[in-house]
């Protein structure tokens, strides 16, 4: 029998999630803050200082691009113009 039929839950739609609690540093503390403040298109990354932050869409043609490993995502223009 699984965890949602015996918490009386029976579609995994139904399951609400606390994500506004102390997970003893593990970094889930912002997420209540950064989804309210999301709008149509943003995404999370993780920050540098490893805190998840909201990054808003590029411009048209533009594309998400990364400098590499231990740096954040970016918007940029494709190569080539």
């Amino acid at each position: 029998m699984s965890w949602l039929v015996k918490g009386g839950i029976s579609k995994l739609s139904e399951l609400g999630i606390d994500a506004d609690k102390d997970w003893n540093v593990r970094g889930i503390s912002n997420i209540k803050e950064l989804a309210l403040g999301m709008q149509l298109g943003d995404i999370f990354q993780r920050g540098g200082s490893g805190i998840l932050e909201t990054l808003a869409p590029g411009l048209i043609s533009y594309e998400l691009t990364s400098r590499g490993p231990g740096h954040e995502v970016e918007w940029s223009a494709p190569p080539g113009g």
